[in-house]
């Protein structure tokens, strides 16, 4: 029996990647914020000591871009710094596997339209700036043989997503309409694109890495999709037509037009989305009309 140890346990792809894993029969130790300060790589040690894992799976970060500029220091210690205190840990322990959730945030705008795992990393944000000092520490930690993944995360989402993200607002909102709490769906700028997929497929990547060659896969659907169709699946989704709004106000330091190739981790992983973005969409959809119920 595999044992893994996941980090960030309480967040949305951690509790579905828990629940895969103990599903395929695995072993897990399944740790929270709540429950392990990640920046503590003295704590990080005695946990790895006292479980011994064959594989150590690390969702913990602090996920908000928009929350990483007031933020910068905090979000540097989550999600960069802390990833080097574990690599150093799991430096001393050969066997143990690592995979890494790295974020297409490393890349920033790409002026190609198409990121791999060979475009340059230009990360426009502190958020991304450390996910790509975390990122490169991890490939660092692979040339000098720990066996470490990184998996590079396009956007995705999920019933169990943070509210506060926009996919999320917009399911939530068209719930509202339909059950008569508001007539009409506001977005600030329905024109932004990105390569949105679903969250239970994108955690069968984690499981999927614990047995593969560790590298650096792209993880994502290839697929651009626009927030104001999103806006309509949901409204759709909810059995009701009302006005799609833009909001006031800009969506500070938001990009879009960038997919994901994905060949290299359907090729070595075996992995391909199988969940459409308007599907999943539609189950949160369902999902926030029973939590108004």
């Amino acid at each position: 029996m595999t044992r893994h140890l996941v980090t960030g346990a309480g967040g949305q792809d951690g509790r579905l990647l828990v629940d895969l894993l103990r599903r395929q029969g695995g072993e897990v130790v399944a740790l929270s914020l709540a429950d392990l300060d990640v920046t503590d790589t003295a704590a990080f040690r005695r946990l790895v000591a006292r479980h011994r894992p064959d594989v150590v799976h690390n969702l913990a970060a602090l996920s908000s871009v928009g929350r990483s500029w007031a933020e910068p220091e905090t979000t540097d210690a989550v999600n960069h710094r802390a990833v080097v205190g574990m690599l150093e840990v799991l430096a001393e322990l050969p066997g143990t596997r690592f995979v890494h959730a790295s974020s297409s945030e490393i890349f920033g705008p790409v002026a190609a339209g198409t990121a791999d795992e060979d475009t340059p990393l230009a990360p426009a944000s502190p958020y991304g700036e450390a996910k790509a000092a975390a990122h490169l520490a991890v490939a660092a930690a692979r040339s000098a043989g720990v066996a470490a993944t990184n998996l590079i995360l396009f956007g995705h989402t999920g019933p169990g997503h943070d509210p506060g993200f926009v996919i999320p607002t917009i399911c939530r909102q068209a719930a509202e309409v339909a059950r008569g709490g508001r007539d009409h769906l506001e977005l600030r700028d329905p024109t932004v694109a990105r390569d949105w997929g679903s969250a239970a497929d994108f955690v069968r990547a984690f499981a999927l890495a614990a047995d593969a060659p560790a590298g650096d896969y792209v993880v994502a659907t290839g697929e651009l999709h626009r927030l104001g169709d999103i806006a309509r699946w949901a409204l759709d989704a909810a059995g009701v037509d009302a006005e799609v709004r833009r909001a006031p106000g800009d969506r500070p330091h938001d990009f879009g037009g960038v997919r994901g190739d994905n060949r290299r981790a359907a090729r070595v992983l075996g992995w391909q989305p199988r969940t459409s973005l308007r599907v999943e969409v539609e189950a949160m959809v369902v999902a926030a009309l029973e939590e108004l119920r």
